[in-house]
């Protein structure tokens, strides 16, 4: 079986068309780049609270997250892993290491400088990054979707 020009043409359109659709669905509210940022901000911030709470509020941040992915599948109708190959996956790890590293310095400097609202400060900071990274993570996966560098 071969394929005429033609039918090899319309192929390719309706790859495209498809492609175009996915990154169009793909296009994200900024409430959910809030929401992403958030939750991330939020583990970090509730180390600032006496024990057990900043296990609570882990778990909670946890449970945001699934809700996340509950919201974009009703939205979008479907759910895209941050730490999917692909021309994402730097960015991911990027914000991975930051929100470590902010993580570490929160705990460093409530536990033994005794600063302990820097846990707030330290998960302010990661909201705002995280939110940034989110949309930035967005455009570089439409760009992707789309077959644009």
């Amino acid at each position: 079986m071969s394929l005429s020009s033609h039918e090899a043409a319309e192929a390719l359109e309706a790859m495209r068309r498809s492609r175009a659709e996915l990154a169009a669905a793909a296009n994200c509210p900024p409430v959910r780049h809030l929401a992403f940022a958030g939750l991330l901000g939020g583990i970090i911030a509730g180390q600032a609270a006496p024990l057990p709470w900043p296990l609570l509020i882990e778990a909670a941040m946890l449970a945001g997250v699934g809700l996340v992915a509950i919201w974009d599948r009703r939205r979008t109708g479907m759910f895209i892993n941050g730490y999917r190959a692909g021309r994402t996956r730097p960015l991911t790890f990027t914000l991975l290491g930051v929100t470590l590293g902010l993580m570490a310095l929160a705990l460093w400097l409530k536990d033994e400088v005794g600063i302990a609202w820097a846990p707030i400060a330290c998960g302010a900071a990661a909201s705002v990054i995280a939110y940034f990274a989110s949309a930035w993570w967005q455009k570089i996966y439409r760009r992707e979707l789309e077959g644009l560098p």
